[in-house]
Formats: C-alpha cells, sequence, structure tokens
C-alpha cells in the first residue's frame, strides 16, 4: 500500500538526498560533497524553515519519490493570498512511469486545500506532463544577452554602494515594497534572503538613498574562455528597482563594467525592456524573416494552478473588473479535483463579481481548469483564448464583453525560485 508523509528522520533524509542526485543528474552531482551539502540543506529547512516540508510516497518500507512543498505570500491584484509551491519533485530510477509523480502532486493539493489556500504553483521539468495536471502557462522569461554600454549610462551613480549581509533588512524591504505594489509576486522568504547571502559567487549593489534601498542587482561571473581570462560575462540572477531612477543608477554602474566584460545575461519577465537597452541585439547575429534582429531567448517556466474555483473567486471579491456588467455561466472542466469540475454563475455589476445562485445569465464560458488558471492570472485574454479554440462561448457576440470582464492591464511578474 502507498502512502505520502513528511520526512523527518535520519534514514529517510539519506533515502531523499539519493533519489534526488538521481532524478536531477544535469543538475546535482553525485559526489559526497553534494550528498552532504543536501543533507545540510534540509537538516537546516527542517529546523529552521516552518514554510518548507518534505514529503516522500512509500510503498512499505522503500521511498519511490519526494517533494519539497513551500508556503509563500502572493499579491493577487493587490490582496495578499497564500500560494503553495513544489518543487525537487524527484522518482527513483527503478520506479519511473508508476505514476509516482501524479500522486505526490495529487497530495500537494490536498495539502494546500487543508489550509483553505486556493491556487498553488510550481516549475516544471516537463510543461506538457504539468499542462495534463491542470497548470497553466505563467509569464515568460526573456533570457537577454547585451554588451554593457546597451545599458543606458545616466549623470551618476553617486548613490550605488556594495550590500553585506548586515543590510539584508533593507534589502528585503526594499523587494516586498515592490511586491506589494506588483500582481503576482511572491513575498520574499527570509530562507530565499539569507540564499543569496550565503552564495559566495553573488555580488550584490544597491542603490540607497536616506538610508532606504531603493533598487538593487544580484549578479555573478561567468567565464567565456579557458584560454582567455579577460572573456567574461555578467549574470544578472535579480533586478530589483523602485524607480526610475535607481534604475538608472543601476544601469550606469552596469555600463562602466564594458572595459572587462563581454557581455550581461539579464533574465526578464519584463517583454518590453528592450525600450531601455541601447543595442538589443544577442550576439548571434540570428536574423528572422523578414529583417528580425535576435534579442532573447524566451522560455516557459512558472505554472499556476486553480485548485478551489469558488475559494478563488472569493479572493477576487475585492477586485475589479473593469467597470463590467455582466452574468456568466462559467463551466469549468478538471480532471484531476472533482470538486473543480462543476458550473458557477458569476454576476458582475459596475465592475465587481460575486458568485450567484439562480440560473439566468448572459452568455456561457466553457473552459478548462489550466486555461482557467492562465486566464484568471492575467497571462492570456479571452479572445486570445476563444481564437486558438482553448474556450467555448455559447453566443458569440459578446466575446468581446467576457474580453473586458477578464482583461489585466498588469501581467504577473514572479522572481520567486523554488
Amino acid at each position: 500500500m502507498r502512502i505520502v508523509k513528511k520526512l523527518l528522520q535520519e534514514d529517510e533524509i539519506l533515502k531523499y538526498v539519493n533519489i534526488v542526485t538521481g532524478a536531477y543528474p544535469g543538475v546535482v552531482e553525485a559526489s559526497q560533497q553534494t550528498t552532504e551539502r543536501l543533507i545540510s540543506v534540509f537538516k537546516h529547512n527542517l529546523s529552521n524553515e516552518p514554510s518548507i516540508n518534505y514529503y516522500g510516497l512509500w510503498e512499505d518500507n522503500d521511498l519511490l519519490g519526494c517533494m519539497r512543498i513551500h508556503d509563500f505570500e502572493m499579491n493577487l491584484f493587490s490582496k495578499i493570498i497564500p500560494i503553495g509551491g513544489v518543487g525537487q519533485v524527484a522518482v527513483d530510477l527503478l520506479h519511473k512511469k508508476e505514476r509516482v509523480a501524479k500522486e505526490l502532486i495529487e497530495h500537494f493539493y490536498n495539502i494546500f486545500l487543508e489550509k483553505d489556500v486556493n491556487i498553488v504553483a510550481l516549475y516544471p521539468f516537463r510543461p506538457d506532463f504539468y499542462k495534463k495536471m491542470g497548470f497553466g502557462y505563467g509569464p515568460k522569461m526573456y533570457q537577454h544577452l547585451v554588451e554593457p554600454s546597451s545599458f543606458p549610462k545616466g549623470p551618476t551613480k553617486q548613490h550605488i554602494k556594495y550590500v553585506s549581509e548586515q543590510d539584508q533588512q533593507s534589502v528585503a524591504d526594499c523587494y516586498n515594497r515592490i511586491a506589494l505594489k506588483k500582481h503576482g509576486m511572491f513575498f520574499k522568504t527570509q530562507y530565499e534572503l539569507a540564499t543569496i547571502f550565503k552564495n559566495k559567487q553573488n555580488y550584490i549593489v544597491a542603490v540607497e538613498k536616506d538610508d532606504d534601498i531603493e533598487g538593487y542587482v544580484v549578479f555573478s561571473f561567468k567565464k567565456q574562455s579557458e584560454t582567455n581570462f579577460m572573456l567574461n560575462n555578467i549574470v544578472i540572477k535579480e533586478f530589483i528597482y523602485e524607480t526610475p531612477e535607481a534604475l538608472l543608477e543601476l544601469s550606469t554602474f552596469l555600463n562602466s563594467q564594458a572595459d572587462q566584460i563581454n557581455r550581461i545575461e539579464w533574465n526578464t519577465q519584463d517583454d518590453n525592456i528592450h525600450f531601455f537597452l541601447g543595442d538589443v541585439r544577442n550576439g548571434s547575429n540570428h536574423l528572422i524573416p523578414s529583417v528580425y534582429h535576435a534579442n532573447a531567448v524566451v522560455g516557459i517556466g512558472l505554472m499556476y494552478r486553480i485548485i478551489n474555483v469558488r475559494g478563488f473567486f472569493q479572493d477576487l471579491k475585492t477586485h475589479h473588473f473593469n467597470n463590467s456588467n455582466l452574468t456568466v455561466k462559467l463551466t469549468v472542466f478538471d480532471s484531476l479535483l472533482e470538486a473543480n469540475n462543476q458550473t458557477i454563475i458569476l454576476q458582475a455589476v459596475d465592475g465587481y463579481i460575486e458568485m450567484i445562485e439562480h440560473e439566468s445569465y448572459d452568455v456561457e464560458m466553457i473552459i478548462e481548469i489550466a486555461e482557467l488558471s492562465s486566464l484568471m492570472m492575467g497571462i492570456v485574454t479571452v479572445q486570445e483564448l476563444f481564437m486558438l479554440g482553448k474556450v467555448k462561448i455559447s453566443d458569440s457576440q459578446h466575446l468581446q464583453a467576457l474580453h473586458k470582464l477578464f482583461f489585466v492591464f498588469e501581467k504577473p511578474m514572479c522572481l520567486t525560485a523554488f
């Protein structure tokens, strides 16, 4: 008989580490040093990080697979809500293709349903697998590779300083002030913050004015040649700014590295950051017909899943839906969570919605849970889903009204890795 339970014992930790090492050979090196590091991280989190827990799927005395789950808080259209995260989903090599990952994820749902959490998120090892599990796509990541001189040079960088561990709280305050204003951002945990400072390869510089940090960049160096020590890139790991002035000072700092740095790698979810940069070409010299210059590699990563549709719409009671006045019969299909496989009547009056019981409505919209999750987070629009055949509408005359109802002006941003 299979059972999922928390991993707490010393012997369980070693089994967990062995499975993770085998499951992620390209990420986790199989060595004594790696094993000791993973065991140390596990023990630290177990004792000091209540927002992180580890679970395993057992059959008799065999650990078949494991996962790490996180309790986060997220800005959902200016309302702070809890959101569950799962990472390091790993299956023992002997038990691949035995539905181990599926059972772990289903238990992950149940953990957060019991906590009255209505939405969860993950980074997929295969997006198609988790799409079938009901996860919808999140924001795209754009990887830019530009010359330092492409960062605009402003009039000053006099407020730039190195950041040390004693500045952790100021860094967290800066990040969380931005998270309060930015839809989709998770609030930074102490564990995540400490990890930035513990990594000895990280450099952290910030813009500080009147004892407040108004922006910062975390970066490291990457060698570009084994035979030429002068060829190096900067890799930006986190770039945060509250004001245009803070952005420009940090940009000026990056611009000033041109004498020793070949290119700067910047991963961002801002799809219009090329308006800020100078030469946005990535150095590949690749042209897309007819004449489109390659400027970024684009990736699909973070995925969201609503696990309680009714609860999620309760979370949105104070959200303004664009002055819409429309009553929608929303029919949701969820093959894994039966409670979501239902019909809800949503009534929008002057932009505010509520769930009502009567059967009178203007239009019916039929949608699967993955697409609903992406739609409600503001990743995609009703009109786009309709044209792609991913949503059905009982009367296409109401398409524009539905598009307006669910339209989001600000797409979500998430910088939290887990």
